[in-house]
């Protein structure tokens, strides 16, 4: 019986989803049986997905979620036998705060993506000026805008609803979740939804109040959890793909960087690729199909000598670098009543932080209960120097800021510093078309294939997409 050797470069969630589905499947659709490896460079699983647990915490360093709308994370959970772990945002705190002029105002309420669905919260919010407002409202009679071509973010919500617009909820909510500059982002790649209301219904509101009405959700009643969790942070899952992935037969190495992806042998029995494993033995393993699923910078690195012009197109993708700065505090030492999910922080506030999680808010579960658990996030396009600081120097950052807007002095009980150096792809103007040239150029090389962040989509669900679809072109 013939065996296909499957090596999956990348063991975060898009590298291990890949690996489940494979060995699940178990063949390809020759019926020869599937050997899986996967080969992660660092010493641990989960790529930016990290959890610890300390003294009664739940510590997410990376997502601590993934959306609702999406299904595929959330049913990659129930394959798992994960579904009764898993748990919505704790209903009575889905609110957000905005920092305006150093205080704490409420996010207007139906906001969808930053667009508003609902007239009386954005009248009465003081987050943007009534000529903004008058200006927001223009979206309902200004003509489409022109299909062809791709444009930023920035761009195309100034165009819709203003600079405020901008400013105010675009900037903050939308370029926060790529901790990047809404005026450099692609709007196709990263929040094609947007464009597909303008298309459909002439106006960004009327668009998002249909597409509201057709999730179910009534006026005047909360919204359903935009995101889910997993009761032991979002680690369980990547313990829980590893864990079933050495059950069925996969291999998983950590500490295994790829030096160089070559060609394999002619003949019709010989593997298609040879790929070398970094290090002083020179260990090179046999496969008849590889899977990156790792940044699109260290693809380029191991494609070098493989494919030139293939390894130069992966290197045109960005990416910026940026830190979690975690802090736990006596729930009696907090003067503030974070009965919010968190903050985000306009880029117009000036301050050296990107947003805050009122994590033991958020989600049950996190911290004992005389204790509260916060995320501060720095970095990013904003302030790219962030990173050469000290876990010290962070700390204390976090610290100030969280003392003017929560009001909070104290030495907090905890502090852990999460960092992500080059972690945060940026789909920039042209992303699509540079990865349809991508996989273009991979069709020349059957058996190599790319998933993950770096492609089509950043959030969990879209890895978890990617990863399925990986799988599926292998097991036919």
């Amino acid at each position: 019986m013939s065996v296909r050797r499957v090596v999956i470069v990348g063991g975060g969630i898009t590298g291990l989803t890949a690996a489940y589905r494979l060995l699940t499947a178990g063949r390809d659709a020759s019926g020869a049986t599937l050997a899986v490896t996967v080969l992660e460079e660092r010493p641990r699983l989960g790529g930016n997905i990290v959890t610890e647990r300390r003294d009664g915490f739940v510590i997410d360093g990376g997502p601590d979620s993934f959306v609702a709308i999406r299904p595929q994370a959330k049913a990659l959970c129930h394959d798992l036998g994960l579904g009764d772990r898993l748990i919505p945002t704790t209903e009575r705190n889905r609110r957000v705060f905005v920092v305006r002029r150093g205080e704490l105002e409420r996010m207007p309420e139906g906001l969808s993506l930053g667009v508003p669905t609902r007239v009386w919260p954005m009248i009465r919010t003081p987050l943007v000026s009534w000529a903004g407002k008058a200006r927001m409202a223009l979206d309902l009679v200004l003509p489409k805008g022109r299909t062809d071509g791709d444009e930023s973010i920035g761009h195309f919500v100034r165009r819709r609803l203003g600079d405020e617009a901008v400013t105010q909820l675009a900037e903050p909510i939308l370029g926060g979740i790529y901790v990047g500059n809404v005026d450099a982002l692609s709007l196709r790649a990263t929040f094609p939804q947007l464009l597909e209301q303008e298309q459909k219904y002439g106006s960004l509101i009327r668009g998002a109040i249909a597409q509201m009405a057709a999730r179910g959700h009534a006026a005047g009643k909360a919204p359903p959890s935009a995101f889910f969790s997993l009761l032991g942070g979002m680690g369980e899952l990547i313990d829980t793909l590893a864990n079933k992935i050495g059950k069925a037969g996969g291999t998983i190495r950590v500490g295994a960087p790829v030096a160089a992806i070559t060609r394999g042998p002619e003949g019709a029995q010989s593997p298609r690729f040879l790929v070398r494993i970094a290090g002083d033995a020179g260990e090179t393993i046999e496969a008849d199909d590889v899977i990156f699923c790792v940044p699109a910078y260290a693809a380029a690195d191991a494609l070098d000598s493989f494919d030139r012009t293939l390894s130069a197109l992966l290197r045109q993708t960005p990416y910026i670098s940026s830190a979690v700065v975690v802090v736990a505090y006596r729930r009696a030492d907090m003067p503030h009543a974070l009965d919010a999910t968190g903050l985000v922080v306009p880029k117009s506030e000036r301050r050296r932080v990107l947003a805050a999680t009122f994590i033991s808010s958020k989600w049950v579960g996190r911290a004992p209960s005389d204790a509260v658990l916060l995320r501060v996030f720095v970095g990013g396009y904003r302030d790219p120097g962030a990173l050469t600081l000290s876990d010290e120097a962070l700390v204390a950052l976090a610290r100030d800021e969280l003392g003017s807007l929560v009001g909070v002095r104290v030495k907090p009980m905890l502090a852990r510093v999460f960092r992500y150096e080059r972690a945060n792809a940026q789909p920039s103007i042209g992303h699509l078309g540079r990865v349809t040239r991508v996989r273009a150029l991979a069709k020349g090389h059957p058996g190599l294939q790319f998933a993950g962040a770096a492609f089509d989509g950043v959030g969990i669900p879209d890895c978890v997409r990617q990863a399925n679809d990986a799988a599926a072109h292998i097991t036919g």
